[in-house]
């Protein structure tokens, strides 16, 4: 319990700390203290209520993500004061999210038997966004409704996984040996293989038509890890490596704005007024950054950086925070990860198994994705950093995945305890 405290004191010295660093710089905007003291509230009325109701799952994993948002929202203070309003009430509302799941979801185990209805919602959904959906950047991901714009690929994302959690779970046996022999291999059958192929086309197939091929690129590493983490046979990603190659030649070929993206990754100098113009601003503010940083609120790339509140906040947070800073970000989303690893290696049933490692495995490719594209190690793809980018879907998504994840957590130590009293009432 007293690690828990100190966490918490942790994350509260991070958001405060840095609120009261820009307030004596002079760039602190006063209507974020009022959302912050109730974000930082809301924080600790949670972990009072995990001690009152005895939570015993995963204790880490809240407080590095409490901590990861808290840093956005730093740096959002920083770069953008009123996004950073919008995004402390969008936090709040994902922790109230969190606590609904933690406490409300007595079985997770019956969203398992759900599998075609969760693979019909996430085809459902990309085909509405295609049909109605708002282009933005090049691809049409969002949906306007009133006043609000929502980005329903961030819903796809849970359909899908609780989609693959149940279907692969139920076909382990037969997709790990295989029914039908090709030389010396042995491969599903069409009956067992073909609804989780037909759901990958569709998917997949239905970003390209919205030209949304950085979400395409998460979902297409999803079906594969995940697949390949059930099954432990290195053939699926061996078939995996020139599917990969071929779709992504067709989107270079198809696609003028992925075309635009290649040439800038390649050489951003080229055309450093244009398309290059990003890329070039974000590798000369981490260069800038040096190993300590420039100092918070001493950057360029707040102003330099056209998308910085979203694709590139990274970049000003490796400028004013330098290496060392960056770091201990990348290493905030690796625990985050490991522990989703954690719990899905401590589970005893094979949906929660499933699950909890999708989960790990979707936020570590979203974050290596676009931790690459700012860095310049892979063409940028435009997608959020988790808990950090401005974004409100993304933010109750990913807080609704880290509520399945700690409820899955919660069970299993209720078992293993319930397992060992009677164990011990035996004896």
């Amino acid at each position: 319990m007293k690690t828990k405290f100190s966490l918490r004191l942790i994350i509260f010295a991070i958001l405060w700390l840095g609120l009261g660093v820009l307030h004596l710089e002079g760039k602190l905007d006063p209507r974020l203290l009022g959302p912050a003291g109730a974000f930082t509230l809301l924080m600790a009325a949670g972990a009072v209520l995990e001690r009152v109701t005895r939570y015993r799952g995963d204790p880490f994993i809240l407080p590095t993500v409490e901590a990861i948002v808290s840093v956005g929202v730093v740096f959002l203070a920083r770069i953008r004061p009123d996004l950073a309003l919008h995004q402390l009430w969008w936090a709040m509302a994902g922790l109230v999210l969190y606590y609904l799941l933690l406490w409300g979801l007595r079985d997770y185990r019956r969203l398992g038997n759900l599998q075609y209805f969760w693979g019909l919602a996430a085809v459902g959904l990309l085909v509405v966004t295609l049909l109605f959906g708002v282009t933005s950047g090049g691809a049409t991901s969002w949906l306007r409704l009133g006043p609000f714009t929502v980005e329903p690929e961030e819903l796809v994302k849970v359909a899908l996984l609780l989609f693959l959690a149940s279907y692969l779970g139920e076909h382990e046996t037969l997709l790990r040996v295989g029914t039908v022999q090709i030389g010396r291999m042995s491969v599903p059958d069409v009956r067992t293989l073909g609804p989780f192929l037909l759901m990958a086309a569709f998917s997949l197939g239905l970003l390209a038509a919205q030209k949304s091929l950085g979400t395409a690129l998460v979902f297409y590493a999803l079906f594969v890890l995940l697949l390949y983490a059930v099954t432990d046979r290195a053939l699926y990603l061996g078939v995996s490596i020139p599917v990969f190659l071929l779709t992504g030649w067709l989107g270079y070929t198809l696609f003028g704005h992925v075309r635009v993206r290649v040439e800038a990754w390649l050489n951003p100098w080229r055309d450093i007024a244009g398309g290059g113009y990003q890329i070039a601003q974000s590798l000369f503010a981490i260069a800038g950054g040096g190993v300590l940083g420039t100092g918070l609120g001493n950057g360029i790339a707040a102003f330099q950086v056209p998308a910085v509140s979203t694709d590139f906040i990274f970049a000003a947070i490796a400028e004013e925070l330098g290496f060392v800073g960056a770091m201990a970000v990348i290493c905030l989303f690796l625990i985050v990860v490991l522990r989703a690893f954690s719990i899905s290696m401590k589970t005893s049933d094979h949906f929660g198994q499933i699950l909890a490692a999708g989960i790990g495995i979707l936020i570590g490719t979203e974050s290596l994705v676009i931790l690459t594209g700012v860095t310049k190690l892979l063409p940028l793809t435009g997608i959020p950093l988790p808990w950090i980018s401005y974004g409100g879907s993304s933010m109750l998504v990913h807080f609704l995945l880290l509520g399945l994840l700690s409820r899955i957590s919660q069970a299993e130590s209720k078992n293993s305890l319930a397992e060992a009293k009677g164990r011990e009432y035996a004896t």
